[in-house]
Protein backbone atom coordinates (compact mmCIF):
# COMPACT_ATOMS: atom_id res chain seq x y z
CA UNK A 1 0.00 0.00 0.00
CA UNK A 2 1.12 3.79 -0.83
CA UNK A 3 1.21 6.31 1.61
CA UNK A 4 -1.52 9.08 1.56
CA UNK A 5 0.08 12.24 -0.15
CA UNK A 6 0.40 15.13 3.19
CA UNK A 7 -1.81 17.42 1.45
CA UNK A 8 -4.89 15.08 2.33
CA UNK A 9 -4.82 15.55 5.31
CA UNK A 10 -5.75 19.56 4.86
CA UNK A 11 -8.48 18.59 2.31
CA UNK A 12 -10.21 16.04 4.67
CA UNK A 13 -10.65 19.41 7.35
CA UNK A 14 -11.36 21.50 4.88
CA UNK A 15 -14.48 19.39 3.41
CA UNK A 16 -15.08 18.28 7.07
CA UNK A 17 -15.23 22.52 7.67
CA UNK A 18 -17.12 23.48 4.70
CA UNK A 19 -19.02 20.46 3.24
CA UNK A 20 -22.44 22.01 5.18
CA UNK A 21 -21.77 26.11 3.93
CA UNK A 22 -21.14 24.51 0.14
CA UNK A 23 -24.28 22.31 0.61
CA UNK A 24 -26.71 25.41 1.92
CA UNK A 25 -25.41 27.55 -1.41
CA UNK A 26 -26.02 24.63 -4.03
CA UNK A 27 -29.22 24.02 -2.02
CA UNK A 28 -30.02 27.31 -2.43
CA UNK A 29 -28.69 27.73 -6.47
CA UNK A 30 -30.90 23.86 -7.40
CA UNK A 31 -33.66 24.10 -5.01
CA UNK A 32 -33.25 20.00 -4.34
CA UNK A 33 -31.47 18.00 -1.54
CA UNK A 34 -30.21 15.49 -3.48
CA UNK A 35 -28.83 17.90 -6.38
CA UNK A 36 -26.79 19.99 -4.13
CA UNK A 37 -25.22 16.74 -2.50
CA UNK A 38 -24.49 15.73 -6.37
CA UNK A 39 -22.97 19.29 -6.96
CA UNK A 40 -21.51 19.16 -4.45
CA UNK A 41 -20.03 15.70 -4.51
CA UNK A 42 -18.52 16.90 -8.12
CA UNK A 43 -16.86 20.17 -6.80
CA UNK A 44 -15.04 18.36 -3.54
CA UNK A 45 -13.49 15.41 -6.29
CA UNK A 46 -12.41 18.05 -8.51
CA UNK A 47 -11.40 19.82 -5.44
CA UNK A 48 -9.15 16.64 -4.52
CA UNK A 49 -7.70 16.33 -7.87
CA UNK A 50 -6.47 20.02 -8.06
CA UNK A 51 -5.78 20.74 -4.64
CA UNK A 52 -1.86 20.37 -4.56
CA UNK A 53 -1.78 23.07 -7.45
CA UNK A 54 -4.63 25.55 -5.46
CA UNK A 55 -3.21 28.45 -3.25
CA UNK A 56 -3.96 28.24 0.00
CA UNK A 57 -5.94 31.71 0.07
CA UNK A 58 -7.95 30.51 -3.18
CA UNK A 59 -9.55 27.61 -1.63
CA UNK A 60 -12.69 29.31 -0.77
CA UNK A 61 -12.89 30.86 -3.54
CA UNK A 62 -12.26 27.97 -5.92
CA UNK A 63 -14.38 25.55 -3.81
CA UNK A 64 -17.31 28.04 -4.73
CA UNK A 65 -16.70 28.13 -8.12
CA UNK A 66 -16.49 24.64 -8.48
CA UNK A 67 -19.97 24.00 -7.03
CA UNK A 68 -21.48 26.90 -8.75
CA UNK A 69 -20.59 25.87 -11.92
CA UNK A 70 -21.43 22.51 -11.30
CA UNK A 71 -24.88 23.58 -10.13
CA UNK A 72 -25.20 25.60 -13.47
CA UNK A 73 -24.65 22.34 -15.36
CA UNK A 74 -27.08 20.55 -13.48
CA UNK A 75 -29.63 23.05 -14.01
CA UNK A 76 -29.32 23.56 -17.48
CA UNK A 77 -29.17 19.65 -17.69
CA UNK A 78 -32.76 19.33 -15.95
CA UNK A 79 -34.17 22.51 -18.69
CA UNK A 80 -36.99 23.96 -17.15
CA UNK A 81 -38.17 22.19 -14.39
CA UNK A 82 -39.14 23.87 -11.53
CA UNK A 83 -36.32 24.27 -9.04
CA UNK A 84 -37.91 22.80 -5.60
CA UNK A 85 -39.05 19.42 -7.69
CA UNK A 86 -42.25 19.42 -5.98
CA UNK A 87 -45.68 21.12 -6.41
CA UNK A 88 -45.96 24.23 -4.06
CA UNK A 89 -48.61 23.25 -1.23
CA UNK A 90 -50.92 26.82 -0.85
CA UNK A 91 -53.00 27.05 1.57
CA UNK A 92 -56.59 27.90 1.13
CA UNK A 93 -57.53 31.05 2.96
CA UNK A 94 -59.74 30.79 5.99
CA UNK A 95 -62.95 32.36 6.75
CA UNK A 96 -61.10 35.37 8.17
CA UNK A 97 -59.51 35.41 4.83
CA UNK A 98 -55.97 34.38 6.10
CA UNK A 99 -53.23 35.09 3.48
CA UNK A 100 -51.53 32.48 1.69
CA UNK A 101 -47.64 31.62 2.66
CA UNK A 102 -44.97 31.67 0.06
CA UNK A 103 -41.50 29.48 0.75
CA UNK A 104 -38.40 31.21 0.24
CA UNK A 105 -37.47 28.42 -2.26
CA UNK A 106 -40.37 28.95 -4.34
CA UNK A 107 -39.18 32.08 -4.63
CA UNK A 108 -36.30 31.23 -5.60
CA UNK A 109 -36.80 29.13 -8.20
CA UNK A 110 -38.56 31.69 -10.22
CA UNK A 111 -34.92 33.02 -10.65
CA UNK A 112 -32.56 32.10 -12.81
CA UNK A 113 -29.65 29.90 -11.78
CA UNK A 114 -27.29 32.58 -12.02
CA UNK A 115 -29.44 35.15 -9.93
CA UNK A 116 -29.92 32.09 -7.30
CA UNK A 117 -26.49 31.98 -7.19
CA UNK A 118 -25.77 35.53 -6.70
CA UNK A 119 -28.51 36.02 -3.85
CA UNK A 120 -26.58 32.94 -2.21
CA UNK A 121 -23.36 34.19 -2.27
CA UNK A 122 -24.47 37.52 -0.99
CA UNK A 123 -26.98 36.55 1.42
CA UNK A 124 -26.21 33.02 2.91
CA UNK A 125 -22.40 32.55 2.44
CA UNK A 126 -22.61 36.72 3.48
CA UNK A 127 -19.38 37.55 0.64
CA UNK A 128 -18.91 40.86 -0.22
CA UNK A 129 -19.27 41.73 -4.28
CA UNK A 130 -16.12 41.48 -5.56
CA UNK A 131 -15.82 38.04 -3.96
CA UNK A 132 -19.07 36.95 -5.54
CA UNK A 133 -17.65 38.77 -8.61
CA UNK A 134 -14.38 35.92 -8.34
CA UNK A 135 -16.59 32.89 -7.43
CA UNK A 136 -18.69 33.74 -10.33
CA UNK A 137 -15.98 35.30 -12.70
CA UNK A 138 -18.72 38.61 -13.69
CA UNK A 139 -17.97 42.18 -13.22
CA UNK A 140 -18.41 43.86 -10.27
CA UNK A 141 -21.03 45.94 -11.57
CA UNK A 142 -22.89 42.90 -13.51
CA UNK A 143 -23.08 41.26 -9.69
CA UNK A 144 -24.70 44.31 -7.95
CA UNK A 145 -27.06 44.60 -11.20
CA UNK A 146 -28.33 41.60 -11.25
CA UNK A 147 -28.18 41.12 -6.71
CA UNK A 148 -30.08 44.67 -7.44
CA UNK A 149 -32.86 42.57 -9.79
CA UNK A 150 -33.01 39.31 -8.03
CA UNK A 151 -34.04 40.95 -4.75
CA UNK A 152 -36.47 43.32 -6.63
CA UNK A 153 -38.10 40.04 -8.20
CA UNK A 154 -38.41 38.29 -4.78
CA UNK A 155 -39.87 41.22 -3.11
CA UNK A 156 -42.67 41.18 -5.72
CA UNK A 157 -43.37 38.08 -5.15
CA UNK A 158 -42.76 37.83 -1.06
CA UNK A 159 -44.70 40.78 -0.23
CA UNK A 160 -47.90 40.24 1.38
CA UNK A 161 -50.77 40.68 -0.92
CA UNK A 162 -52.69 44.41 -0.78
CA UNK A 163 -55.86 43.95 0.07
CA UNK A 164 -58.52 46.98 -0.73
CA UNK A 165 -60.65 45.07 2.23
CA UNK A 166 -61.83 47.62 4.78
CA UNK A 167 -59.79 50.30 3.03
CA UNK A 168 -62.52 52.14 2.01
CA UNK A 169 -63.07 55.69 3.10
CA UNK A 170 -66.75 57.48 3.60
CA UNK A 171 -67.10 60.73 2.82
Amino acid sequence: MGRTPAWESAYRDYFVARQRSLMRTAYAVLGSWPAAEDAVQTAFTQLYVHWPRIQPGAVDTYARRTVVHACFRMAKQRGRETATGRLPDRPVPGPEGGLERLDLMDALAGLSPRDRAVVALRFLDDLPVAEVARVLDLPEGTVKSRTARALDRLHVVLAPPQTTEGNTHDH
